[in-house]
């Protein structure tokens, strides 16, 4: 995080329209076309809602446009992706999720190990060698805040995850994630709970399973995808909730009367991973070589307020921009970072307790 963050003073010193736009696709168009004719690449991403747009518009496009490589996107969960290394017919070349997830696909040997060597447009330096993982290389950091409706509150607004299970002090239609999208917010029913951030891991499932039964019967969704979360806030089902700060700030940005809450904040580490025995290796190098250059982190950054991991690219990042990032000094120390590894090594164990729990009446 103080390698994003040092990019923030950082000032551009040419046409930032021209390298957002042309660089990019300039850069990698050269030659592309005739030698990925009728070429393709089979991406597990999501594609719903404002995250969907941005990966779009951003990086699914344009590198189709500079390459000529094709791009089918799908979503999927991880244990097809899994069951099909195994069978030796990967469903996909490319996996596009948080690095949690991608971690459970590494404890599972379904993850290609990245040879570093082979990009043009980045290097490890430019990342970071945290985020130049062995089978994942990192790509942005996103943040799960506290959002609320401001219309709803006529005192004071939640300050905290404390303040969310308080449903008596702070009435409102509330929503949090459930199993489907990625993990489960544990870390916030523990917050709630008492725990420190500093000690949240390895995580106590069954006292955040405890947690989260107090406010059960408040909650109007478990939601599954980031998509319904910024769905359920925009049409008014729920008031208040655990979104990541994209989906909100989206909102806010279209006029929405909504409200980020930075306080207790989580930054997800998300990344991209390669499948092991990818039908599509070279156009998967390709690919991820694109989509960590800084010009197409900077452009992602200004369609969707996630934080790139290529230090290069917050010189080239408008600053209205760069000032809704997650690493933005001004809230960054007010959150902590989810432990990417304990979550991958433990989504299974999670998942049948997490099952139980929501079985139980």
């Amino acid at each position: 995080m103080n390698k994003s963050s040092n990019g923030w003073a950082a000032q551009a010193h040419f046409n930032r329209r021209a390298v957002l736009c042309g660089a990019a696709i300039a850069t990698f168009a050269i030659g592309g076309r005739a030698r990925a004719a009728e070429q393709k690449i089979v991406v597990r991403t999501t594609s719903g809602g404002s995250y969907g747009e941005a990966m779009e518009k951003a990086i699914f496009a344009p590198f189709s446009q500079a390459t000529g490589i094709a791009v089918e996107k799908t979503p999927s969960a991880m244990a097809p992706l899994i069951a099909s290394v195994q069978q030796g017919q990967p469903l996909v070349d490319v996996v596009d999720t948080s690095e949690g997830l991608l971690e459970t696909l590494a404890a599972n040997q379904a993850v290609a190990t990245i040879d570093y060597d082979r990009f043009k447009s980045f290097t490890i330096a430019d990342i970071g060698k945290e985020s130049a993982k062995p089978g994942i290389v990192r790509r942005m950091v996103y943040a799960r805040v506290l959002g609320y409706r401001k219309s709803t509150f006529k005192g004071p607004a939640p300050t905290s995850w404390a303040d969310f299970w308080d449903v008596k002090k702070f009435p409102a239609a509330r929503a949090i994630s459930g199993l489907g999208l990625n993990a489960p917010d544990l870390e916030f029913a523990l917050i709630a709970d008492g725990v420190p951030a500093a000690n949240l891991y390895p995580l106590d499932v069954p006292r955040a399973l405890a947690s989260l039964t107090k406010i059960r019967a408040s909650i109007q969704s478990f939601y599954g995808t980031d998509a319904i979360s910024e769905n359920l806030l925009s049409t008014g089902e729920v008031d208040l909730e655990a979104i990541a700060n994209g989906r909100i700030q989206g909102l806010i940005d279209n006029g929405g009367e909504f409200a980020i809450e930075w306080n207790q904040h989580m930054k997800v580490p998300s990344g991209y991973s390669i499948l092991k025995g990818a039908k599509n290796l070279e156009n998967a190098y390709r690919f991820l070589d694109y989509a960590m250059s800084p010009e197409t982190q900077a452009r992602f950054a200004t369609l969707i307020p996630y934080g790139p991991i290529n230090t290069k690219s917050f010189a080239i990042i408008p600053e209205e921009h760069a000032a809704k990032l997650p690493t933005n000094p001004k809230w960054t120390e007010k959150g902590f970072t989810q432990d990417a590894k304990w979550w991958g090594d433990n989504l299974p164990s999670v998942t049948t307790a997490w099952n139980a729990w929501a079985a139980a009446k």
